[in-house]
Formats: structure tokens, sequence, C-alpha cells
């Protein structure tokens, strides 16, 4: 259909781009997590600090977070490119990020319809999601639960506890944390590693004791 007076321009488009896809993966069954998961969006406003925004992502059926529109300027060509950190939130699970920083970070280069965002995004990157306190495992697997303090009794948060590379969760807030044992045997180690701080220790399985009581793990 024409209207007189308008001029069809065949090579006009609206463009839409997400700096960042974030697919997330329960770290026990490898496949989407199980229940609620949300995230926050922070802007970096100097080096070490960080604003929240009232940014709200999107989460595909095939759960994959993204922020579309995401770096979109008026005037790319001399806007800068920004960096952001979204952080996940999921009562059943302690992102794996959490090893290392706060927040899955990401930069936001600028774009409009007619440029392009460099680089674009063309995947998205896994973040996965290790079972907390709280995740429902199946009543089959063996759970190992626990706290990891430090050489003062403290409780030490974000802690990798692995057996060998079968199992992997991290400590919550309080220290606490459930590793799964479903190929663990008596006379194995688990290992919890600090790797903000470097501080390590390590617990030699006792089955099935280990599984009647927490067992205490103090890094140093």
């Amino acid at each position: 259909m024409t209207v007189p007076g308008w001029r069809l321009l065949s090579s006009e488009h609206i463009a839409l781009f997400s700096p960042v896809g974030l697919r997330l993966v329960d770290g026990f069954t490898g496949r989407a997590p199980l229940g609620r998961v949300s995230a926050r969006l922070d802007r970096r406003v100097a080096p070490g600090v960080w604003e929240p925004t009232a940014i709200e992502p999107i989460l595909t059926p095939s759960s994959i977070l993204a922020w579309p529109g995401l770096g979109r300027d008026g005037e790319p060509s001399t806007a800068p490119t920004r960096r952001y950190r979204a952080r996940v939130e999921a009562a059943q699970y302690r992102p794996d990020y959490l090893q290392s920083a706060d927040g899955q970070e990401f930069d936001a280069p600028p774009w409009d319809d007619v440029h392009d965002p460099v680089p674009v995004t063309t995947g998205p990157q896994d973040v996965y999601l290790y079972p907390a306190t709280g995740y429902g495992f199946p009543t089959w697997v063996r759970v190992l639960r626990g706290f990891v303090e430090d050489a003062t009794g403290g409780a030490v948060a974000n802690v990798l506890v692995r057996q060998a590379s079968a199992e992997r969760t991290l400590t919550d807030e309080r220290g606490t944390f459930a590793l799964p044992l479903r190929w663990a045997g008596s006379g194995l180690v688990v290992d919890a590693v600090d790797v903000r701080t470097g501080r390590s220790g390590s617990h030699v399985l006792n089955l099935p004791s280990d599984l009647q009581a927490n067992v205490t793990i103090t890094i140093a």
C-alpha cells in the first residue's frame, strides 16, 4: 500500500542487539535451572564502584538471560563502551562467578539502527549454577553437608567445595554448603578453595558417617 507524499525506503530497518546472552545451566543436572531465577544489572561508574540500574532482562525459553537494547545510543560514534555486571538471583543455587567476582561482568558497546555494535555478540556464555543448601536433590543422591571456616572460626562465603572433578558447589554467606556425592566413596578427598584469597583446606571422606552430621573444613 502506498500513501501520496510517502516514499518507501527499502534500506531502512530497526536493529536490536543485546551485548550479552547468559545461558543458565544447572551445575548438578546440566539442564535448565529449577525454580524462579532473576537477575539484577549494575553499571560501573568508577573502577570498583557499581551502581544498580532498573534495567530488566528477558529470560528466553532456553534459559538465556539477555538485555535487548542495552548500548543503544543516538551518537554511537562518540559514545563510550560501558561496563555492566549481572547478578543472578536464585534460591536453590550459587552462581559459579561468585568464586572470583560479585557478578558476571561484560561490556556494552554503543550502536544504533545504522551502526552495529563492535563486536557483535554471536552466542551465549554459560553461567553454571551450583546447588545451594536448599536445592531439591533426588532422594537417592547422597549429600555431604557442612561448613567452611577460616583459622579464627569465622564463616567464609563463596568458597569452591569440590570432590575431584566430579562434584562442586559454593558456600553461602553463612559458610554452609551441600555437595552431592553421586560417585564418591570413603577415603576420597573433598577440597575447599577460596579463589579470592588463595586459601584452601580439605576433608577426607568417611562414609556413611559424614552424611549423618555436618562436617567442618578449615581453610588457611
